[in-house]
């Protein structure tokens, strides 16, 4: 009789771990296929944004828009180039205005100013400004790359 328990005990033993084997597998495999189809959890895809074109905007100037999210963003022409910055101050989220005749960045809420670029120039943002890709095609047309957050 003792002999018949153990075979019980041990089979019963060999099931629960089979189970949790399959349970384990089957769980991966079913998270796996619903993230393929679930859009919440893909990775945001990049989307370009038609901003302007390149000959409106002469080196210095700069022009604002919203991205899809309603973020204010700034594309500055540097004469070397385009750069898009976020008019979101890193301190405390107030709006960071551009100051073209200094060429910087002034947040006036504590006094934080970046440079052209988005760096910390002075004042206590702990971060330079959110930067974005910025692209111009052959039409010369530029489009700045957001990622949704």
């Amino acid at each position: 009789m003792a002999e018949n328990e153990k075979q019980t005990r041990r089979s019963f033993l060999a099931r629960l771990w089979m189970g949790a084997g399959l349970f384990l597998s089957y769980g991966t495999a079913a998270f796996y296929g619903f993230s393929f189809l679930s859009p919440r959890f893909r990775k945001p895809q990049p989307r370009r944004i038609l901003v302007t074109s390149a000959d409106k905007l002469p080196p210095g100037a700069t022009t604002t828009f919203k991205d899809l999210s309603g973020r204010k963003i700034v594309l500055v022409n540097s004469g070397s180039g385009f750069i898009a910055l976020s008019t979101t101050c890193t301190h405390l989220g107030c709006t960071a205005y551009w100051v073209p005749e200094k060429s910087h960045f002034f947040c006036p809420c504590h006094d934080g100013y970046f440079d052209v670029n988005g760096t910390v120039i002075s004042g206590p943002p702990p971060r330079p400004l959110d930067k974005f890709e910025v692209f111009v095609d052959e039409n010369d047309n530029v489009f700045v790359e957001m990622r949704e957050a």
